[in-house]
């Protein structure tokens, strides 16, 4: 039959016109004129002269109509979680790529955003994608995308997105209209060097409607956050990763994975080896030997700030009964009545100068007069004083002394039944909306004694309620040691199975709890919320060394 080399030819032909209406049928999905030469040129020459690393934001890029029907099928038809953690508070759906598994009449009602994410992760985007950034080739299957939603006091702390074989952030956002002042920037960090983001961001993006920002994940240097959301709406944006090639798939690179996920790891090596701990780290003492008993100088010393109630032999028995069965132990009004009063007027006097109402202070607050900023972000962020330049520095730094003095230390070794070796600490300050540190593990290979009195105002009940119940924030969590084969690149995360221990912020209190060798600890994120700074001596006291069993076990063979 002679008409079927006509049809072979005919179908040839049609080839190149299929694909040209399958690639217009994509681009359909997203703003008219994004992938034009001029656009995408303009796209290339932002992103390769972005600081303070590579990033670039497409103000409109997808289809309207689509983006509407979205935002309205994830109101009607997706279930948000409250997620939070030392590093972020977030509502946040399960993860998108299992969207083909749904049943067909769930997918149904799923059909728009369905429709988007083919659409983000189609070859002609990644193509976009890829040209934009000079990322290489980028993977259609591993496709990685959920949706958030930041309400009021949700927040994402400083993290640089280094996990597997992510290549690509990005972030489209679904919010209403939004003033800056609402909060929920995204925040991105210049680094010191290598590995330590500087302790402000330089470059602060406010979410906007169908905008769509993107960024290379590079180990050491892609540091960012997401600032406080701070007015009573919804944040809500659809982010996600774009990984490199996987196995199979044009592109692929035999051992590349392989390579990003060792950067990552050796990334969060490098950070562990840094915090090995060891006695060397704290200021010792003359004499290795405590007495558990208080002079009369002792007395008189300790008298000058503590509250006479706890200098009594029969409280202080008490109380070291307490620690002895549970390891921590409270103290309430520690500071002696009229110093407590100084402390109130000056700290009060401090954050009232920081914050008007609920705004967000600008970075760089609080900032002088005796106190230097303490970092770097992706550890830590409070201020500590430094020098007695006003008034509230001037007195934490002399309380600084009391905890540093021998008094204290014979203190502490009758109500601890421990021998403090050593010390080291600070005065500290957590601001409304800035500061926090997140989770740390005890790596001395001993437990140490954290010694911690805190100072957070309140003026009436219901701001103390909001303290006590956690709502902003400024609490100190003691977490259980995590498994060893987790991801080490993933930061570490608390959760209510793995907490031992929840300190809220109160006023005038005094915390010891022994720490033991792997437990981990916090201060969560202070909100905008907060009724004031949380200010707080935070110290650490070294302990005798422990010899393991089979010291032991020599030196009883050698007896006998």
């Amino acid at each position: 039959m002679t008409p079927a080399p006509a049809m072979a030819k005919r179908s040839a032909e049609d080839e190149p016109s299929a694909k040209r209406q399958k690639v217009e049928s994509v681009q359909s999905k997203f703003h008219e004129g994004l992938f034009d030469d001029a656009n995408k040129e303009a796209m290339r020459k932002s992103f390769a002269e972005s600081k303070p690393y590579l990033h670039c934001k497409i103000d409109k890029l997808m289809n309207n109509d689509l983006l509407e029907r979205v935002r309205k099928e994830i109101f009607d038809n997706l279930h948000f979680t409250v997620k939070e953690t030392d590093i972020y508070k977030v509502h946040q759906t399960g993860d998108l790529a299992n969207l083909d598994g749904l049943p067909q009449d769930e997918l149904k009602r799923l059909s728009s955003l369905f429709e988007l994410r083919n659409a983000l992760y189609s070859q002609e985007f990644r193509d976009y994608i890829a040209s934009v950034t000079d990322s290489g080739p980028l993977s259609g299957t591993k496709t990685d995308m959920s949706i958030n939603s930041y309400y009021q006091g949700c927040h994402l702390l400083n993290h640089d997105d280094v996990i597997g074989t992510r290549r690509v952030s990005y972030i489209l956002y679904l919010v209403d209209p939004w003033d800056p002042k609402d909060g929920g920037a995204l925040e991105l960090y210049p680094v010191v060097e290598k590995g330590i983001p500087a302790n402000e961001p330089t470059v602060i993006i406010p979410p906007q409607w169908n905008q769509f920002v993107m960024f290379t994940v590079q180990p050491g240097h892609s540091f960012h956050s997401v600032e406080e959301v701070v007015a009573n709406k919804a944040r809500l944006s659809i982010s996600g990763w774009f990984h490199v090639p996987q196995e199979g798939e044009p592109g692929y690179e035999e051992g590349q994975a392989v390579r990003r996920q060792d950067e990552a790891a050796q990334s969060s090596l490098q950070q562990l080896q840094a915090d090995t701990d060891s006695s060397d780290k704290f200021t010792r003492y003359t004499n290795t030997e405590v007495d558990e008993a208080l002079t009369e100088e002792d007395i008189r010393s300790l008298s000058v700030w503590m509250n006479p109630h706890y200098l009594d032999m029969k409280i202080l028995k008490q109380m070291a009964d307490k620690f002895y069965e549970e390891s921590a132990v409270q103290l309430k009004e520690i500071v002696k009545p009229e110093l407590a009063e100084a402390l109130r007027i000056a700290t009060a006097e401090a954050d009232q100068a920081l914050q008007k109402g609920d705004e967000m202070p600008p970075h760089g607050s609080g900032v002088g007069n005796g106190w230097k900023t303490r970092g770097p972000p992706h550890r830590c962020r409070y201020l500590v004083a430094e020098s007695d330049a006003s008034e509230s520095s001037k007195l934490m730094r002399t309380l600084q002394g009391h905890l540093e003095s021998n008094a204290f230390r014979r203190w502490l070794a009758i109500v601890g039944g421990l021998e403090p070796q050593g010390y080291r600490g600070e005065a500290r300050r957590f601001r409304p909306g800035h500061d926090y540190t997140l989770a740390t593990t005890n790596t001395r290979g001993q437990g140490v004694l954290d010694v911690t009195l805190c100072l957070a105002p309140a003026t009436g009940a219901e701001e103390r309620e909001k303290w006590d119940n956690g709502e902003v924030g400024g609490y100190e969590c003691y977490m259980a040691p995590h498994d060893d084969e987790e991801d080490p690149a993933t930061y570490k995360a608390a959760d209510e199975d793995g907490a031992l221990l929840t300190l809220t912020a109160g006023w005038n209190e005094l915390s010891l709890v022994l720490r033991d060798e792997g437990v981990m600890r916090f201060t969560k994120y202070v909100s905008t919320r907060a009724p004031g700074s949380r200010w707080d001596l935070a110290y650490e006291y070294d302990l005798p060394e422990e010899e393991d069993e089979d010291e032991d076990e020599k030196k009883e063979d050698k007896a006998e």
